[in-house]
């Protein structure tokens, strides 16, 4: 590996981890004001509470819950909402006799919670009955009331962790499938192993989608004990959330159980992609290795098709795509069916040029493994041009999304989801790079020699490389897609 290489990777690192430090859960509602403010000092009793959000709400969790100096911890007699994410919240008998605290817990129309909390004084003394009073031995403090636990942050993690395992499962399952009908020609074990790892693929997409919905139930309800409750997860998973999961649980389903039908051990077809990538201009020696009579029969026989069967294990990878139109940022941000639409292409793009690096990778270690001819010269070309096309499309989604995401160009480093765009726009510059490294180093030696070892050993080793760094791409993917926009 180059120095260049290997300070790429080294650039990628520092960044994945700046990225990921700062808070990542929260949602595109924030909270506005309230009545009384925070540190009010009022003279007479308090009978409602008005709390305002930025955009549309709903309680989640807990709710509204007020430490009465008094009664103690007790929720509202009533809430109205007089507007969009204005709460009016009533109480009797009215609030009285010293500091009081309000803990606050709602999610946006994504379902994800943000909560916080806020403090008034009412020098009015109490009036009615003190029976339930609070002493110092039993009774909470207004510093740990306000600062007490509203959501599971273990939750939260599990809920990251698993949306992150689904998401990199979809980049190998939709990118190893691209791979085969675009790129692959090989034996029919060859193709057997990247099947193998398609449906592996789909039960990890399953695995982590459950995981993601138990822990965004975990996280808004506050606690482990919620994964029992029915009523929990109808809460949470009642709206577009349930929905996006739940398209994606099946496709995964699908994936897994049927990915056999998509792709058959074929006859000897014709290689559109040979063809193509003959003609792009990566250097005369490279022509003419893919354009030699012999450059695809040596290479391998077998090439994967569709048939007919074929289209109802299409759904799963159909599934798994849309379900991000239903889900994070789509849900509130500019138009949905455009912004999803983007989300859905961005994944695709992404999916393609992820998934065929570590086909590729995984390809010509198989068959370096196996002491056979990698032909990797021929691959790489091939898959340049897809993945040329993928980077193209993964650019101009991300764009488009950025845009209609953040209202101001200073929210790129006042916002965790500006920051962690910025981060993931390095990180995939990097991956580029290594790309563009492969273009004009590597593939030069293969041309003089295609199988010379220390040529195909340095493409090996940069492609391990490419895939380590899309690997944190993935990741920024997964949290960006409920990071907050707002704060």
């Amino acid at each position: 590996m180059s120095r260049i290489a290997r300070g790429l990777t080294a650039v990628a690192v520092v960044v994945l981890v700046v990225a990921a430090w700062p808070t990542v859960a929260g949602a595109h509602t924030g909270f506005e004001s309230s009545e009384p403010a925070d540190g009010a000092v009022l003279d007479a009793p308090v009978d409602a509470i008005t709390l305002r959000f930025s955009g549309a709400a709903e309680p989640a969790g807990e709710g509204f819950v007020v430490l009465d100096p008094v009664l103690g911890p007790r929720e509202p007699t009533s809430v109205t909402r007089s507007a969009e994410g204005v709460f009016e919240l009533g109480f009797d008998p009215a609030i009285a006799g010293g500091e009081v605290g309000v803990r606050w817990s709602v999610r946006a129309p994504d379902a994800h919670p943000i909560d916080g909390s806020f403090r008034f004084t009412v020098t009015a003394p109490a009036g009615g009955s003190t029976s339930g009073a609070l002493t110092p031995e039993s009774g909470e403090s207004l510093e740990d009331f306000l600062v007490g636990e509203r959501t599971s942050p273990g939750g939260r993690l599990l809920a990251d962790a698993s949306r992150f395992l689904s998401m990199g499962a979809t980049m190998i399952a939709v990118g190893f499938l691209v791979f085969c009908l675009t790129v692959m020609r090989g034996t029919r074990r060859e193709l057997r192993l990247l099947l193998f790892w398609v449906r592996r693929a789909g039960v990890v997409i399953v695995v982590g989608t459950a995981g993601d919905a138990i822990g965004q139930v975990v996280h808004q309800a506050g606690g482990f004990g919620a994964v029992v409750d029915p009523g929990a997860y109808w809460s949470v998973l009642g709206g577009s959330l349930g929905v996006s999961l739940g398209a994606r649980l099946v496709g995964g389903a699908i994936i897994a159980t049927r990915a056999r039908l998509v792709m058959v051990h074929a006859r000897h077809a014709r290689d559109v992609v040979r063809s193509i990538s003959a003609r792009v201009p990566i250097g005369a020696g490279a022509v003419r290795v893919a354009d030699r009579p012999d450059g695809g029969a040596q290479e391998r026989d077998l090439a994967w098709e569709l048939d007919r069967r074929g289209a109802f294990a299409l759904v799963g990878f159909v599934l798994v795509l849309v379900s991000h139109v239903m889900d994070g940022h789509t849900v509130t941000e500019g138009s949905r069916w455009l912004t999803g639409t983007a989300s859905s292409v961005h994944v695709l793009a992404a999916a393609v040029w992820v998934g065929g690096v570590a086909a590729l990778a995984l390809v010509i270690r198989d068959r370096w493994r196996r002491d056979e001819p990698t032909h990797s010269l021929v691959m790489v070309i091939r898959y340049s041009v897809v993945a040329t096309l993928a980077l193209a499309v993964v650019a101009m989604a991300g764009v488009y999304l950025a845009v209609v995401i953040l209202g101001a160009p200073s929210e790129l480093w006042s916002t965790a989801w500006g920051r962690m765009f910025v981060a993931k726009f390095v990180i995939v510059a990097v991956a580029a790079a290594f790309g563009a490294h492969n273009h004009h180093v590597i593939v030069p030696a293969l041309e003089v020699s295609e199988e010379h070892p220390d040529a195909v050993a340095r493409l090996r080793a940069t492609l391990v490389k490419e895939v380590w760094t899309l690997t944190g791409v993935t990741l920024l993917t997964a949290l960006l897609v409920r990071a907050a926009s707002t704060v």
